[in-house]
């Protein structure tokens, strides 16, 4: 008993980044996402935007200025997420252009790659539409 608490306890200890795959990829479910691109356009600096995907199927985050969540249906690697909702509080504009940017990506996002610690979430035809980085676990 005391062996399989320690194990659960070591990777919070040590401050393991994120869950991970017997591949070593993080998992779309149960990690903190981090925001590096929207599109082919870099994150905007100092402009924190994080995504949540829950075994539960919701999906939860910070667009950069207010809270959001919804719904996710993951189907192997297709993705589609529903009932987004979020707060309305109003902040700087760059903020507020990566929010809108973000919503616009997870509305037109059709599938998802992971490769490492690098989730890709794609539209119909292949296209990235946003890519985050693994982060601390959710």
């Amino acid at each position: 008993m005391k062996t399989a608490i320690a194990s659960l306890l070591l990777p919070m200890i040590l401050g393991l980044s994120a869950p991970a795959l017997a591949d070593g990829s993080a998992s779309l479910t149960g990690t903190n996402w981090q925001l590096s691109s929207l599109g082919s356009t870099v994150a905007a600096e100092g402009v924190k935007t994080t995504m949540q995907v829950a075994a539960d199927g919701t999906v939860s985050g910070n667009g950069g200025c207010n809270g959001y969540g919804g719904s996710v249906k993951v189907t192997g690697n297709q993705l589609a997420f529903s009932q987004m909702r979020s707060t309305m509080m109003a902040c700087e504009e760059k903020a507020m252009q990566q929010e809108h940017g973000l919503h616009q990506a997870l509305e037109a996002t059709k599938s998802f790659e992971i490769q490492g610690q690098t989730l890709t979430l794609l539209d119909g035809s292949g296209a990235p539409t946003a890519t985050f980085e693994a982060g601390a676990p959710a």
